[in-house]
């Protein structure tokens, strides 16, 4: 029921939700044509509340965005409420839709196959197998004994086969040595699942924490929250998956901001994240840098993303969380590419 990753405390989120009641929804731009191969899939969030969720795509062969894809595939029928996030599986794309409950499953050319309901407040899923996913899922923090769930996809069936319980709010995972690591936004644990036989454990990371990614050497790289009121700054932990133990923690020098989104370029090597500006980090460095390479000024940066074969990287522009948003591109240098219009607030990206 949120609508924004880099939020992460509930006065902030309450902030969110009445901010995005006021969103309008502009007219549709006009469609293109959308090139076979490579491409930038853009989850538009859409207004909260207002059912607006649409999915832009950027053509690198036509250097042009095309808005409302899933619509102009559909009969014009809305994928739903908040699309949070996307995954691509066996050619098949799952678009997990927040607050309207559902994961929405469509062919390459966006086509509906069918539509997967019963979640809490799905955020993000993780393949784990042929036939098996996790869904995270938001709850918001409305007492001490707010409980939440990871829930389980048989994706042979689309069907939601089993509920594990994991309090707090648990949002991206990662795959590693047969383990799924999960952050949690609410709690100070990054929570670890046997792919296998669901068998739960954690991690103590001193923080809440919302991003994971890998690194070329399976090494997990953590993004924790800063917490102002207590004075504790925002981190990057590298843990080992091996032994379930942090080998490395990296202060981020600030206690007001918290990383938006942490992506890792193609060979694993590079970290890039967003906190405002867009900031690059080696895998090696052990300290972080004190500026970013691309400065927000005043856009309104949201989303983040790496191109894994040219490490061209996209930046979403959220601009005023009313109307159409922007997609930045840049080389892995930050020289500045172009420029395109996406749907309503483009948060998460996807390239495929």
């Amino acid at each position: 029921m949120i609508t924004r990753l880099k939020i992460y405390f509930l006065f902030a989120i309450i902030g969110t939700i009445i901010v995005s009641c006021r969103k309008d929804t502009p007219p549709s731009l006009p469609q293109g044509n959308i090139s076979s191969g490579k491409r930038l899939i853009i989850c538009d969030e859409g207004g909260f509340g207002y059912n607006n969720a649409a999915v832009s795509v950027y053509d690198p062969i036509n250097n042009s965005t095309v808005i409302n894809v899933y619509a102009a595939a559909n009969s014009n029928q809305s994928l739903g409420d908040v699309l949070q996030s996307v995954t691509e599986f066996n050619d098949k794309y799952y678009f997990v839709v927040n607050n309207s409950g559902k994961v929405i499953v469509s062919d390459k050319n966006f086509v509906r196959l069918t539509t997967i309901s019963g979640f809490i407040s799905p955020r993000y899923m993780q393949v784990v197998s042929n036939n098996k996913a996790y869904v995270s899922n938001l709850v918001l923090p409305t007492n001490a004994n707010q409980t939440n769930y990871i829930q389980v996809l048989n994706i042979a069936t689309n069907t939601i086969s089993k509920s594990i319980r994991l309090d707090g709010w648990t949002e991206q995972m990662v795959q590693s040595y047969g383990k799924v690591y999960i952050t949690n936004q609410n709690k100070k644990y990054v929570y670890v699942l046997d792919a296998v036989n669901d068998g739960l454990d954690s991690i103590y990371v001193g923080s809440t924490n919302a991003c994971i990614v890998k690194d070329a050497n399976e090494k997990l790289w953590v993004s924790c929250n800063a917490n102002a009121a207590n004075n504790v700054s925002a981190k990057l932990v590298r843990i080992n998956p091996v032994v379930d133990t942090i080998e490395v923690t990296i202060s981020l020098q600030t206690t007001q901001n918290s990383i938006g989104r942490l992506c890792i370029n193609g060979d694993g090597t590079t970290l890039y994240y967003l906190m405002n500006d867009v900031y690059k980090m080696d895998i090696n460095a052990a300290v972080c840098p004190l500026t970013g390479i691309i400065t927000q000024g005043t856009h309104t940066f949201y989303g983040l993303c790496i191109d894994p074969t040219d490490e061209t990287i996209y930046v979403s522009d959220a601009v005023d969380y009313n109307s159409n948003g922007k997609l930045y591109r840049y080389q892995a240098n930050a020289n500045y590419i172009g420029t395109y219009t996406t749907g309503i607030i483009p948060g998460f990206m996807l390239m495929d």
